[in-house]
């Protein structure tokens, strides 16, 4: 069991993480259940692109959130919301600060706010002692959004349900050259599931899906990647099929819509090819980003730390560009 730091005066104790991003390697849309929501079969995979999350406990009984992005209004943060919610419900004294520094694109299919509210529930179990068990947590993450179970697991999971559903998956995938391209178009969730339209399973694809994720078989990947919401969100929104159909074109072994998009995204064969492909789509102005998908890599630490000696990593976070 790891020590807890020791709170000096004047000093908060700090929790301090990196909220990383997903991308679906497989989304299926089953039927639609009564309440609304849609019967989903997915596999989704962190990827090396990542928020970061500042936790400092303080005696001021409030939550208060600050965040380099102005379309994350306190008010309508899922951070927010589950910290007021988690003090509310445990009658926490204590209260938050919170600062958040976005990278990750908004609404854009790759689970920043998901992944930001798995480590909210962490950080506020961690920091106010609330002492709730893995099933606890599922359960409240499951009340404020899908995908936000398969973060508090992390790795590459495959999802059932509306997603709250999760089944780790034992592998050792390694892609190193993945291309995000966004053109910068914000799309719900809700709409895109709206736009759907239920077919026959793909259960021959999400097969061998599985078995070349179990085997790190890239090329078979590639050729099974899935997802049922693509043509919806292609038939009002062109550019998004345009971008994937040029991502293969530029040499991607396999392209496509990270969940509800508007991200899409390209494995490539060689970093020259990707290198070429995201100097094309940077200079139309959309959002790209390289990474890789690497599921033995932890890149997520947590740390408590007296705030005042903090000041070196948290200038370097909140300036870095």
């Amino acid at each position: 069991m790891k020590a807890k730091a020791k709170k000096r005066k004047g000093e908060s104790i700090t929790d301090i993480k990196n909220s990383l991003a997903k991308i679906n390697l497989f989304l299926d849309t089953i039927f639609l259940r009564k309440n609304g929501f849609h019967e989903i079969r997915t596999i989704l995979t962190e990827i090396q692109l990542e928020d970061n999350l500042i936790f400092s406990l303080t005696e001021s009984n409030k939550i208060k959130i600050s965040c380099n992005s102005n379309e994350l209004k306190e008010v309508d943060n899922i951070i927010y919301k589950i910290a007021c919610f988690l003090k509310d419900k445990y009658r926490v004294k204590k209260g938050l600060d919170i600062s958040l520094k976005k990278n990750i694109p908004v609404s854009a299919g790759l689970g920043g706010g998901s992944s930001n509210a798995a480590l909210t529930i962490k950080s506020c179990n961690t920091l106010w002692n609330l002492k709730l068990s893995k099933s606890e947590m599922h359960k409240i993450a499951a009340r404020f959004g899908s995908d936000i179970n398969f973060f508090l697991e992390g790795g590459i999971a495959y999802l059932t349900g509306k997603g709250e559903n999760v089944s780790k998956i034992s592998t050792s995938l390694k892609v190193e050259n993945l291309l995000l391209v966004n053109p910068r178009i914000q799309i719900s969730s809700r709409e895109a599931y709206s736009w759907s339209t239920i077919k026959l399973e793909k259960r021959d694809k999400f097969q061998k899906l599985s078995d070349a994720i179990e085997t790190n078989d890239i090329p078979s990947l590639c050729k099974n990647l899935y997802n049922s919401l693509e043509n919806g969100v292609f038939t009002r929104y062109p550019i998004v099929k345009e971008i994937k159909e040029k991502m293969l074109d530029l040499g991607a072994l396999g392209s496509l819509m990270s969940g509800s998009g508007s991200t899409v995204f390209g494995i490539f064969d060689s970093r020259d090819k990707m290198e070429s492909a995201e100097k094309y789509f940077h200079n139309q102005n959309f959002w790209t980003y390289k990474t890789k998908i690497d599921i033995n890599s932890d890149s997520s630490q947590i740390s408590f730390t007296p705030m005042n000696k903090y000041s070196t990593v948290f200038k370097y976070i909140f300036n870095r560009q």
